[in-house]
């Protein structure tokens, strides 16, 4: 068994680690506790309650305006999925960390996966790396929104105002990265010739309109052109 849990990958095993320690975890405090506790209450609004740890290291999951504490075999799969980040945020993240996440918006109703994108957005802000994999369209359309309203112009900032985005969740094209997996020619090591192959293109990203996410329109793109095609066809 131990031989197996060597071999995992490394973000693998160094969730596993995280995921056996959380009880003594939950007796520490990150600085997004002390100093910045509505990013706390922004998580708490995605899953609808808190993560809780008993006097007797048992962990439950307590909804919100509800007297029920409840295991995690009992809790929804959203709260499950969410659970290692609700740790991280409270009782271990510094500035200058890596958060990995794959695909967040596993689980999770698309208002919550915009929200999601937000909190991420937020810890950007905040000094954190975020890197994360996605298929999301939500995600990637709510990140693009956080880019556009980024700009100092007055109507952005009454739309912002109004649809209840904060300032500190507004992100800056320079702050992010994208990179889509797709076949592309490549000079591949000790080659003369391009080969095509699967590979990370960069995506464009503009500093108004956001990320150019050409894998999501094409398929976005294609099946609203169906659509059309059924309701204004003629017989």
């Amino acid at each position: 068994m131990f031989k197996v849990y060597k071999d995992y990958a490394l973000p693998v095993k160094t969730n596993v680690e995280f995921t056996r320690k959380l009880e003594t975890i939950a007796k520490k405090n990150s600085f997004i506790t002390e100093k910045h506790p509505d990013v706390l209450a922004d998580f708490a609004d995605i899953i609808g309650g808190e993560y809780t740890v008993s006097r007797n290291d048992e962990l439950y999951y307590v909804p919100k305006g509800k007297r029920v504490k409840l295991s995690m075999d009992e809790s929804s799969s959203a709260v499950r999925s969410l659970l290692d980040i609700g740790f991280y945020l409270r009782h271990v993240a510094a500035p200058g960390d890596l958060l990995m996440v794959d695909e967040p918006e596993l689980n999770l109703h698309p208002e919550n996966q915009r929200c999601v994108a937000r909190l991420f957005a937020r810890l950007i802000n905040l000094g954190i790396k975020v890197f994360i994999t996605t298929h999301s369209d939500y995600i990637i359309k709510e990140l693009n929104t956080l880019i556009m309203l980024s700009h100092n112009k007055s109507h952005l900032g009454q739309i912002a105002e109004r649809e209840g985005y904060k300032k500190e969740e507004l992100l800056s094209s320079d702050k992010i990265k994208v990179y889509i997996a797709e076949e592309a020619l490549v000079k591949l090591e000790g080659g003369h010739r391009k080969t095509r192959c699967l590979t990370l293109t960069p995506a464009d990203i503009d500093p108004e309109l956001g990320v150019e996410a050409r894998s999501f329109d094409t398929t976005i793109e294609t099946m609203n052109r169906i659509q059309e095609e059924i309701v204004w066809g003629e017989e």
